[in-house]
């Protein structure tokens, strides 16, 4: 698959300066797309487009292939390749990794990431910029940390953050700006910053692993400026806002909140002057002679920036369309009123107009362009996969429609991504009469969604962040905006796509999200399939490890209950779907101190699976692992050390030792030793299975957190009661991150701290 093109700063990086070549020798070649090179190569669509991705040292013959159907040498580039692969060399030989961020130096000089250039006329906006720089330079640190430029949609808060940044680069060093939308945006903006100034980054971390670095380096250094635009949920940026103390930050909004509660000083931002929205028509336009219309159009818009910067770009683009054309067309086209919500902001409607003139001619230029812009209305505004298209057009025509539409206006572009506007999104949606077109976003995102385990195949993850934001809003689109029931087809796809979005998020933590997704997903099989059909109750059992996941323990057991009793009905007990869900309740309870009848049904489990899958197959070795746990809970253990121990030979053999499942039998394994009052063994073994969890999985993964947690105990018992303090402190602050102060975690790992810091440290115990 391939990988959006990261911004590079080949000064800084030897494998960025290599990976920027191979770009520009792409270039040169008329920027053959990376589907094309493969069909021509041999090699892979993804090999060819992460060679040019800064990221990792791509073989020699992916070089070859790349450059050959570049039309050059390869030769020329053999030595680059090598001194490269002697750099990366000789950082794993001295143990190169991760630092920690308050030993990492200042950012390279004249760091930013700037969205795009600001627009070259901008009027009207003299006083909010002056005060913006009074507020930014009057602010009093540690009690306010920037302004909140707040008001429309549309009125130019980005904007007037960009004008502002651009030219106070010299001030403000990094300058970052984040899309501050949602969690995951503000999550992605922060892990890019931190990839940027770490770029031997594990490319394996979690998303809020890889976000946490970069607020510690926030936090630790000073002189920079963060622009957290489209901020819509005051809770999501309260720990970007945290760091704050030794930077600057400015955040764009449509709320008008109580913002002084998070050290943020208002800026209303109005609506352009009649003159001024004349003068910028007027100069964008070059329509000089037609101003008594012109002053009509700012009056019809409202003095918006956004609908006259959109009315501005028509009009240039159609030199012989008069304004007054213009206007009569705006005014015989309006879209209907965008929801009842909209009727709070009257002039959101106008700008709507607006855009259905443009839509509207997409839809008369180009027909894939239009169908296109109607399956994007479904999905996230930011960060659409270009490559998401693929299945139904091929790259030429996909980039052609993109760039129709992009003339229009609608959208933006980067190489492999594309943004939209919501409010353009609503204005799409709104004429459609039927489904086809959320059935198109449905079997898209349906055919994208990458085969394994959400949850363990690290190697995926990176493209599974690339589509849970689209997963999420395609959720919000269906409970949201549609009426009438969907078709029993449609509906079976979007509740998988739903169920294996909520898998993801689970995986990594992020267990509302998770379960919110896997309810949906049960409903809208229920409501179309009904109750006993074999897909809804895959959606239940979904929904009951949801509620194992945030805390709803008698919630979990009951919906895993019935699921189990309908596969049995349907299925038998034998059948892997059958138990795959009695495998797991068994485990909850166990965990509610159910021992026998955990141990009964875990027994059972195994011999279905030994006989039906085989003795080594992973769903076997899960059962054989949760036996052992059973044994070790009513005090059998060294039956209970036998099974992890062939668990965890059998899951090294058949998976690696670097998969999730090998790693959580090594850490099993270590609590039998605790258990079996083998001490010094558990902590060796703990401290062996953080290290390879926060290597592959990050420092802030639930397992991760799961196995400090575990050494922290085991510290505890040998006496290194400080140490142990650190590792909960450290295991509490992620858990409160990720999954709130009041997951049963959080608040079992505060308890174990509290205790911890109340006992004195053993005698004779190493602190």
């Amino acid at each position: 698959m391939p990988r959006p093109e990261r911004a590079l700063f080949p000064d800084l990086s030897p494998l960025h300066a290599f990976a920027a070549d191979l770009r520009a020798l792409r270039v040169r070649a008329r920027n053959p797309t990376y589907q094309a090179m493969a069909r021509h190569t041999g090699r892979s669509r993804t090999a060819l487009s992460e060679a040019a991705g800064g990221d990792v040292i791509p073989t020699w013959d992916t070089v070859i292939a790349y450059v050959s159907f570049c039309g050059e040498d390869p030769n020329r580039y053999r030595q680059a390749w090598e001194q490269l692969r002697e750099h990366r060399e000789q950082d794993s030989l001295h143990g190169s990794g991760t630092r920690d961020p308050s030993t990492v130096p200042d950012a390279p000089a004249d760091l930013s990431n700037l969205p795009r250039r600001p627009a070259g006329l901008f009027l009207g906006r003299d006083d909010a910029l002056q005060q913006l720089e009074e507020l930014l330079q009057g602010t009093d640190r540690g009690l306010v940390i920037g302004p909140v430029v707040h008001g429309l949609g549309g009125v130019g808060k980005t904007e007037l953050a960009l004008q502002f940044t651009d030219g106070h680069r010299n001030r403000y060093n990094p300058v970052w700006w984040i899309n501050a939308d949602s969690v995951e945006n503000i999550t992605a903006g922060l892990a890019a910053l931190t990839r940027t100034l770490e770029p031997k980054w594990p490319a394996s971390s979690s998303a809020g692993d890889t976000a946490a670095w970069a607020q510690r380096w926030l936090a630790t250094h000073d002189g920079w400026l963060l622009v957290l635009d489209n901020v819509v949920d005051l809770a999501a940026i309260q720990p970007v806002l945290a760091t704050g103390s030794n930077g600057r930050v400015i955040v764009t909004s449509r709320r008008y909140l109580d913002w002084q509660t998070l050290s943020l000083t208002p800026l209303a931002l109005p609506v352009l002057t009649a003159d001024a929205g004349i003068d910028l028509l007027l100069r964008r336009t070059g329509r000089s002679t037609e101003r008594a219309e012109a002053e009509a159009l700012v009056d019809d818009v409202g003095g918006l920036p956004l609908a006259l910067s959109h009315a501005a770009a028509y009009l240039v683009e159609r030199q012989h369309v008069s304004i007054a054309q213009y206007r009569l067309w705006l005014a015989e086209q309006p879209t209907r009123i965008l929801s009842a919500r909209a009727l709070a902001h009257p002039s959101d409607d106008v700008v709507a107009r607006t855009w259905q003139v443009s839509i509207d001619a997409v839809v008369a230029d180009d027909p894939l362009a239009a169908r296109m812009l109607g399956i994007m209305s479904y999905l996230g505004a930011d960060r659409i996969p270009v490559d998401l298209f693929t299945p139904i057009a091929d790259a030429l025509a996909v980039e052609d429609a993109l760039t129709v539409a992009a003339s229009y206006s609608l959208i933006s572009r980067s190489p492999a991504t594309i943004s939209i506007h919501r409010l353009v999104q609503t204005v799409i949606r709104l004429v459609h009469t039927d489904e086809r077109t959320l059935r198109e976003a449905v079997g898209l995102l349906h055919a994208a969604l990458p085969t394994g385990d959400p949850e363990t195949t690290v190697a995926q993850w990176p493209r599974w962040a690339e589509l849970a934001p689209h997963i999420d809003a395609l959720a919000a689109r269906i409970r949201d905006e549609r009426a009438e029931p969907l078709t029993a087809d449609t509906t079976n796809r979007a509740a998988h796509v739903l169920m294996w979005g909520g898998f993801y998020h689970r995986g990594q933590g992020r267990y509302d999200a998770s379960l919110a997704l896997f309810r949906h997903s049960l409903q809208l099989r229920e409501d179309t399939l009904g109750p006993d059909h074999p897909d809804t109750v895959t959606s239940r059992y979904g929904v009951a490890g949801g509620c194992w996941s945030t805390g709803r323990f008698a919630e979990a057991i009951v919906a895993a209950r019935a699921a189990l009793q309908a596969r049995e009905m349907r299925f038998g007990p034998g059948h892997p779907d059958t138990l795959e869900i009695a495998s797991n309740i068994a485990v909850g309870l166990r965990e509610l101190g159910h021992h026998d009848e955990a141990i009964a049904l875990t027994e059972q489990t195994l011999r279905y699976r030994e006989k039906i899958l085989g003795v080594e197959h992973p769903e076997t070795l899960r059962s054989r692992n949760n036996l052992a746990g059973c044994y070790r809970a009513v005090g059998r253990i060294q039956e209970a050390l036998t099974l992890y121990r062939k668990t965890l030979e059998a899951r090294t053999r058949t998976l690696g030792v670097d998969h999730p499942d090998t790693l959580q039998s090594q850490n099993n394994l270590a609590g039998g030793y605790e258990a079996a009052g083998q001490i010094a063994e558990a902590v060796a073994l703990y401290e062996a299975t953080l290290a390879a969890r926060q290597d592959l999985l990050g420092t802030d993964h639930p397992d991760t957190s799961h196995s400090r947690f575990n050494l922290a105990n085991a510290y505890l018992t040998v006496g290194r009661r400080d140490a142990a303090v650190q590792l909960l402190q450290r295991t509490l602050a992620s858990q409160c991150w990720l999954l709130g102060a009041d997951h049963p975690d959080s608040r079992k790992t505060a308890a174990t701290l509290q205790q911890a810091r109340d006992a004195p440290s053993q005698p004779g115990g190493p602190a």
